[in-house]
């Protein structure tokens, strides 16, 4: 449970009257609201990506609820609300037209706190208070979709920041990103018992910027996922974009980037069915590194933030005139 601290203004860059409509029809953008959790996190990652990439037909700014902040600073046309569970901007917004909210986790179906819920069930308690809902995975969209309409809405990521460099020789090296406190993540119970003492597991923590993870996922030859809730591991998306062979088990995106015994292994979640996987990645060391490098260059290809984040304008634009988008 995330602490609320005071409420502070969100930083924006121009004057608006909030109680003139005839200055919201002169604007030339709509305004655009990125609700995340905190800054430098996985949410805050994509919400910058698409400013930077969707500023050229939306206003866009980013609040954090860690911040707390008062949403009524900035007049927005539509929140798009990137946890699925978040409630926060229901205080500033009751108009379920103008908010979209995204679908990125399992939680919901997998853990005490949310309920473990049917997709009806999630849909109803916590997706109602949303007009518009996009989803980061194929495997998510199919189930809501039975519930309410869903837009595919994937994670990119910015080869600028996230490219692959050659290995250096030696023996194998396996890492793992992300929250290590987080119980879904498997790693205490999953991967380091799995690498034991025969294999050293490198761990990136949630605090190194971009620059230190580009370091971190080229200094590793294995990336691990042993989620239970994930629907997108960004790790996953910015691993593979630097190299990286993947070995993990099939949560969220997975089918859709790692296919079994050609670009990476999909395991069981056990300790033995990692251990067994580092064992022949050990033994197949040149192997894992020729296809990682394939990986890099198959990401190039199709998982760019310049490509995925034309499916989010896509969203917005639906989200915004939906009746234009029937037509």
């Amino acid at each position: 449970m995330i602490e609320r601290l005071p409420k502070s203004p969100i930083a924006v860059s121009t004057e608006f009257d909030s109680g003139s409509s005839m200055e919201a029809t002169r604007r030339s953008k709509p305004r655009v609201l990125l609700l995340v959790d905190r800054p430098n996190w996985a949410y805050d990652t994509v919400a910058k990506a698409i400013r930077k990439r969707l500023q050229d037909e939306f206003e866009i700014e980013i609040a954090y609820v860690w911040d707390n902040p008062d949403l009524n600073v900035w007049p927005f046309d539509l929140v798009y609300v990137f946890f699925w569970g978040e409630t926060y901007h229901q205080s500033f917004v009751r108009d379920p037209r103008r908010v979209i909210k995204g679908i990125s986790s399992h939680r919901w179906a997998n853990e005490d706190q949310y309920g473990r819920l049917s997709a009806a069930e999630a849909a109803e308690r916590y997706l109602a208070d949303a007009a518009t809902l996009t989803a980061t995975s194929r495997r998510l969209q199919r189930i809501f979709s039975e519930v309410r309409p869903v837009l595919h809405t994937p994670n990119g990521f910015d080869p600028d920041h996230f490219h692959a460099y050659p290995r250096p020789a030696g023996k194998v090296r396996i890492g793992w990103a992300g929250n290590e406190m987080d119980p879904c993540k498997g790693v205490a119970d999953i991967l380091r018992p799995a690498a034991g003492r025969d294999f050293d597991l490198h761990i990136a923590g949630g605090s190194l910027d971009q620059r230190q993870m580009l370091e971190f996922y080229n200094s590793i030859d294995v990336l691990c996922v042993a989620s239970t809730a994930e629907g997108e591991p960004l790790t996953l998306v910015e691993g593979l974009a630097c190299g990286c062979f993947p070995v993990v088990v099939d949560v969220g995106i997975v089918p859709e980037l790692v296919r079994h015994n050609v670009n990476g292994l999909v395991v069981e979640r056990s300790v033995a069915a990692f251990r067994g996987a580092f064992q022949w990645c050990a033994v197949n060391v040149e192997r894992v590194r020729r296809t990682g490098l394939d990986n890099a260059r198959e990401m190039l290809a199709s998982r760019t933030w310049d490509t995925a984040a034309e499916l989010r304008r896509a969203a917005l634009r639906q989200a915004l005139y939906p009746t234009a988008a029937r037509i």
